[in-house]
């Protein structure tokens, strides 16, 4: 294969990666913002399912990190990583019945999602959410 042409595969490649790598991550944010919603209410009625909605997103966040990691934005990583480390504490603390332990946790993994989204996403002029460009 000619060099040109070489790299103009790779970066076709690269650009349907990084598109795909993208709806993964809106798919996943959608799947996190019900649940995370929800964990505040449940941890206020000191509901026990809500550990498993907290064990949950700390997947989620596991899954979120892997796809931020090969971008140009390194904080988006370290945000996914302490949201996923504050929603293992909510997890354990509302097993333990240590409710505002858990409140704590929940509180400080929002903060996570809340400066990584204002880092890294604007409004559209439809009023939905895109990435900015690296």
């Amino acid at each position: 294969m000619r060099p040109l042409t070489l790299l103009i595969a790779l970066s076709v490649s690269t650009t349907v990666c990084s598109a795909q790598d993208e709806a993964a991550l809106h798919s996943t944010m959608k799947q996190i913002g019900p649940l995370a919603g929800g964990l505040g209410k449940k941890i206020a009625a000191k509901d026990a399912t809500a550990s498993a909605d907290a064990e949950k997103l700390e997947s989620l966040f596991v899954e979120v990190r892997k796809l931020w990691e090969p971008r140009v934005a390194g904080d988006s990583s370290d945000f996914s990583k302490s949201a996923s480390e504050q929603f293992n504490r909510a997890a354990k603390a509302i097993t333990a019945g240590q409710w505002d332990e858990a409140a704590a946790a929940q509180k400080k993994a929002g903060a996570s999602c809340m400066g990584c989204h204002s880092a890294h996403r604007e409004k559209a002029a439809d009023g939905t959410y895109k990435l900015k460009k690296p």
